[in-house]
């Protein structure tokens, strides 16, 4: 299976990424659409601005998230990053983020 997100082919993680906001939301609203074939688009909407669709088939995982994103791949985490974000990606593929980043 591929998995994609914002365009980039990335590492399948057994069990998933995890979101990491810098800006954490309040509130989200979810929906699944599952179509006849198998397909499902999930949508997450958070009330911090941030948009998030899934499309999944039984080829691919295809994720785009209305942010700039940063992957740490030793912790299976996706870091949601806002436009004053401070962030060090580091040689093994984890991730730092600045002191005071993750409000």
């Amino acid at each position: 299976m591929k998995v994609f997100l914002n365009g980039t082919e990335m590492k399948f993680a057994e069990g998933g990424y995890k979101y990491v906001f810098m800006k954490p939301p309040k509130n989200v609203t979810e929906k699944t659409i599952s179509k006849d074939n198998g397909d499902r688009m999930h949508i997450e909407l958070y009330d911090n601005g941030v948009q998030i669709r899934t499309l999944i088939t039984r080829q691919e995982v295809n994720t785009i998230i209305n942010r700039e994103v940063a992957i740490d791949t030793v912790s299976n985490k996706i870091y949601i990053l806002e436009p004053d974000s401070q962030i060090k990606k580091n040689p093994d593929g984890s991730i730092e983020v600045a002191e005071g980043e993750t409000n």
